[in-house]
């Protein structure tokens, strides 16, 4: 067992094993007489709860990471291309792309006996949006062995420094998906080359480089830039209010969860409360019998002892008059 095989192994455990488990593999390597990689493991971070959910997507469900991960790479290249449609598409199909992978963090959390609470929800959905704008990002994801959520908006490097335990160079290498999703050259490129390759006619007079720079190629790019920066701004936008309103869904969803939980319970005391009801309802039965057939025998008792006492005094006048 090395440091990495160690992290492996630890960072796919609940959360409230991690500490318990992590002693018991540094007392194993330690007892192995590997004293340093017992330190090593003994000084692995916990994971925040978001990047413990990542890390089980990758190691249960990958193909979420591999959906998100792909995405991005098609985004990118997007971007990079300066499609302004594709991009602007892409754009629009995003937030779907992150609710479902949130989703997906929420249901397998779940499973796994350790749901997600409203911020860890959000650092899942903070990193999925990081790993889909940098590849350096999207490269850490699937490792299994994040320490902490990602954040990054594409317009810069995503800050990696000790996201990932027991890093190693591989872990940085950019997906293959990367290289695989870059555009064949375009055909005007080919049709330039193809031109190239055919013998020059005599060359025109040089432009000045005033028209020069109004040429068509020129300003098509620039017209192309522009629109790229219209599309930018308007996802920008567009995605800031996707952004806040996945977060009000994700409460709603914690209350949900919660009011769901609480009817339960109440369910649960209705029905305990309409046992105790019916056994009342028995035992006040059985005392109504009871009640009736002590009111019988008292009035019995009264009319015998009424009778009993006039036969008395029958007796006593009697006696009185004998006397």
């Amino acid at each position: 067992m090395d440091l990495r095989d160690a992290a492996q192994e630890l960072y796919a455990v609940p959360p409230r094993d991690f500490t318990t488990e992590r002693t018991t593999l540094a007392r194993k390597a330690k007892d192995d007489g590997d004293k340093d990689l017992a330190k090593e493991i003994a000084g692995l971070p916990k994971p925040t709860g978001g990047a413990w959910a990542i890390n089980m997507l990758s190691v249960h469900k990958p193909e979420v990471i591999d959906g998100v991960v792909r995405f991005g790479v098609a985004l990118r290249t997007a971007q990079e291309e300066g499609d302004a449609e594709a991009f602007r598409e892409l754009g629009q199909q995003r937030q779907g792309h992150l609710t479902s992978a949130v989703h997906a963090a929420k249901d397998l959390a779940t499973e796994l006996g350790t749901p997600l609470s409203a911020a860890a929800a959000a650092d899942v959905e903070q990193t999925l949006r990081a790993a889909m704008a940098d590849a350096g990002a999207a490269a850490v994801v699937g490792t299994g062995r994040l320490v902490r959520g990602l954040s990054g908006s594409g317009f810069e490097a995503v800050d990696l420094t000790g996201a990932v335990a027991a890093a190693a160079p591989g872990d940085l290498i950019v997906p293959e998906q990367e290289v695989a999703a870059k555009p064949a050259p375009k055909k005007e490129a080919a049709s330039r080359t193809k031109e190239a390759s055919l013998p020059k006619a005599a060359a025109p007079k040089k432009k000045p480089p005033e028209e020069e720079a109004t040429s068509l190629a020129d300003r098509r790019a620039a017209k192309q830039r522009a629109a790229l920066k219209v599309a930018q701004e308007e996802f920008d936008a567009a995605d800031q209010e996707a952004s806040e309103a996945e977060a009000t869904a994700s409460s709603a969803w914690d209350v949900v969860n919660e009011l769901s939980a609480r009817r339960t319970r109440l369910k649960s005391d209705i029905e305990d409360a309409k046992k105790r009801l019916s056994s009342l309802e028995a035992e006040l039965i059985g005392l109504t019998r009871d009640t009736e057939a002590a009111e019988s025998l008292k009035k019995r008792s009264v009319r015998e002892a009424a009778q009993k006492r006039r036969a008395a005094d029958q007796a006593q006048r009697r006696v009185d008059r004998l006397g």
